[in-house]
């Protein structure tokens, strides 16, 4: 891979990020890296291997391809997105949320669908609770 390709990887890895509010550390956590490793993505040494790309690609809710096109285009705000809102193209749902919140569904996103049931049953069965 050239250093332009890792740039622009880095690129668009770093205004995903900040188009959502979260910081380095944020997502360093989420994927249960060091901050160090994940700023080396983002500043163009050092390209993610491809089990990170996925993961960093659910985590945006964008296809992998995105991260790897050559342009310098990035279509990460996209009315066909659920979380964006389709008037302003913005991602302001998400990015009002506290940072624990924000986390929580990244953390989501990473999860089997098993584990995606257990929660939705666990929070569906504590809303019942409360009535």
């Amino acid at each position: 891979m050239t250093d332009k390709e890792k740039s622009n990887i880095g690129k668009k890895l770093k205004k995903m990020r900040t188009e959502l509010g979260l910081t380095q550390d944020d997502i360093a956590e989420v994927l249960s890296m060091n901050r160090t490793t994940f700023s080396k993505y983002e500043n163009g040494a050092a390209v993610p291997p491809v089990n990170v790309l996925m993961k960093l690609a659910a985590l945006f809710n964008v296809p992998v391809s995105v991260m790897l096109n050559d342009d310098n285009t990035l279509r990460f705000n996209s009315p066909e997105r659920d979380d964006v809102d389709a008037d302003t193209g913005s991602v302001s749902d998400f990015t009002q949320l506290n940072r624990d919140e924000k986390k929580l569904i990244l953390k989501l996103r990473l999860m089997n669908a098993d584990k995606k049931a257990r929660i939705k049953e666990l929070i569906y069965s504590d809303d019942e609770n409360n009535e």
